[in-house]
């Protein structure tokens, strides 16, 4: 008898760990709205957890560094150069895998539903230790463990445990200590001080403490006491009695209720000029929109367009007093205009072109900008003393008085190579050849595809939502994805109405944040008949008065540029 063949041992069945996502974290007992991803099967043990670098800054304590290779994301002890860090997306934001960095420390976490839930157990403050001579605004606090450190609006959220004898010192400091159960709150630190984690032993390093601003403080505990606070300003009393609007207002679209705060002003009467804030000396960088407003002194102000996270440069155009700081990108939504005049609504691009003499035209693509894309872009002063690459492969020639003076490889532009106070770096991408030679005469050009990009002030966002009372959206003419199109998210707009200039932000009143239709259906009930988005999400801010009034995620965000009200 011939037995049967047995039958061939089934091949390992390979499945994909699970994957949810949701947007409400508990942390430390503080419940926050943030995106997050949960990857792996058990409820305690993520296999990866994704978190925003903005939750992780705002809310744990990460901090971003500069290092010999570039930037470094850095927290109790532990540190990596951001860009080696895997990322992802989670509703329009970048986000890294937190688990790694958390578990080191002894993080909990559990996933349910549309709920995390994270702790660290509260440590004992042993010590406070302030620093001398130049380091004298500097306050070292010794821990018995690691504490999670969260900016909550305006206030720092310290998770440890601390005495009514050091919570006096601190009050000798001028940071107005509140103590609740495992949390300290110093009230309006949110966005002055500095801090720093430290590991072997275990420290927060508090830097700004016993500074002007900071002896100021604040006592906003809330948005609405924060903007109630700000009316009783007697400058912005004044341009109140002059006309100003300054207000919170409830819109309803559809069944979802929106909150609203809106700065109003008739430049010709309240004597308020609309101005771009963003760095003059370089490009690179994150601040915070208290920050931003200082150098020009701006009364009111709301966070601007987008930016790259990762490397901190723009991504739009952003052009003051005629000089394009960072150029158009992509045909997206600007506004441009002068003093005491009406905004201009547009989709814009800036036309450049590079001609060899005797030779071929070029297309240059960008100027100032930190959007990478195969092909040739130009960096002049604006952009800052010395550029470096953006890219794994780049080449690049020094143009000043419409000759090229000098030819940069790879290796050179990676250290970094100077930009011609009075000239042009021409870069070249993604295996494009430079497009003339050293001695060789060039010519370059550069005209906006819209009027509003001839104006002195230019600032680029989108989509552009409305126009002259209209509905105008089109994401993807101004390219744009799907994803971004339909996600609901906290939102900023500038927008003007027959009388009035309007910086704006919205969210939802019960969780549900507006996407862009409803931001715009919001708006047209309010009046606006033209309106552009800016950035959103996390960075959603506005500051009245040197005081941080609304944000978007419940965090004093970093940005790249702003929008602000300056008193002529």
């Amino acid at each position: 008898m011939v037995l049967p063949m047995p039958p061939p041992v089934p091949a390992p069945e390979v499945r994909p760990a699970t994957a949810e996502q949701g947007s409400r974290i508990t942390l430390a007992g503080l419940e926050i709205e943030a995106p997050w991803q949960w990857v792996g099967d058990s409820r305690q043990h993520p296999a990866e957890l994704w978190l925003t670098l903005d939750v992780l800054t705002g809310r744990f304590g990460f901090q971003r560094q500069p290092g010999l290779n570039g930037e470094e994301l850095h927290w109790y002890g532990q540190q990596q150069r951001l860009k080696t860090i895997p990322t992802r997306t989670l509703d329009d934001e970048v986000a890294i895998d937190a688990s790694p960095w958390l578990r080191r420390v002894g993080v909990q976490m559990r996933q349910s539903g549309n709920g995390l839930s994270i702790d660290l157990p509260a440590p004992r403050l042993l010590n406070l230790r302030q620093g001398k001579g130049s380091t004298a605004n500097r306050l070292v606090m010794d821990l018995s463990g690691p504490a999670l450190l969260q900016r909550d609006g305006d206030d720092l959220l310290l998770s440890l445990r601390s005495t009514p004898t050091q919570d006096g010192q601190l009050r000798a400091l001028g940071l107005r200590p509140w103590r609740r159960r495992d949390h300290l709150r110093l009230r309006g630190q949110g966005s002055r001080l500095s801090t720093l984690t430290l590991a072997t032993p275990w420290r927060v390093v508090l830097d700004g403490v016993g500074s002007a601003a900071n002896r100021a403080g604040t006592n906003a505990t809330s948005e609405q006491k924060a903007l109630q606070s700000s009316l009783l300003n007697p400058v912005v009393q004044g341009l109140l009695r002059q006309g100003l609007v300054l207000d919170r207002r409830t819109v309803t679209v559809g069944v979802k209720p929106l909150i609203v705060y809106r700065i109003g002003t008739d430049p010709s009467i309240q004597g308020l000029s609309l101005l771009p804030l963003a760095p003059r000396r370089g490009q690179q960088g994150l601040r915070f929109l208290h920050q931003l407003t200082r150098p020009d002194q701006a009364l009111f102000a709301v966070n601007g367009g987008f930016f790259n996270r990762i490397r901190q440069l723009p991504l739009g155009a952003v052009k003051r007093d005629g000089i394009w700081l960072s150029g158009p990108i992509l045909n997206r939504g600007a506004i441009g205009w002068s003093a005491n005049q009406r905004l201009l609504f547009g989709r814009l691009r800036l036309d450049q072109e590079l001609r060899v003499e005797g030779g071929r035209r070029w297309r240059l693509n960008h100027l100032n900008s930190g959007y990478v894309q195969k092909g040739l872009s130009r960096y002049d002063r604006a952009w800052g003393p010395v550029y470096k690459a953006l890219s794994g492969q780049e080449l690049a020639i020094t143009v000043v008085d419409g000759v090229v003076q000098t030819q940069h490889d790879r290796l050179a532009l990676n250290r970094g190579v100077p930009i011609p106070a009075q000239g042009d770096l021409v870069v070249a991408r993604g295996g494009t050849p430079i497009p003339a030679r050293p001695g060789q005469r060039v010519t370059i050009t550069a005209r906006p595809s819209d009027r509003l990009g001839l104006q002195p002030h230019v600032l680029g966002g989108g989509p552009l939502l409305l126009q002259r009372g209209r509905v105008v959206l089109n994401g993807r003419q101004e390219g744009f994805s799907s994803g971004f199109l339909s996600v609901s998210a906290p939102r900023t707009v500038v927008g003007q109405d027959q009388q009035r200039q309007w910086l704006l932000t919205i969210k939802g009143a019960g969780g549900s944040h507006p996407t862009l239709l409803e931001s715009s259906l919001a708006l047209q009930k309010l009046g606006v008949s033209d309106a552009l988005n800016l950035d959103g999400g996390s960075s959603t801010s506005m500051v009245v008065a040197d005081r941080l009034v609304m944000t978007g995620r419940g965090v004093a965000p970093r940005m790249q540029n702003a929008l602000g009200l300056v008193r002529d």
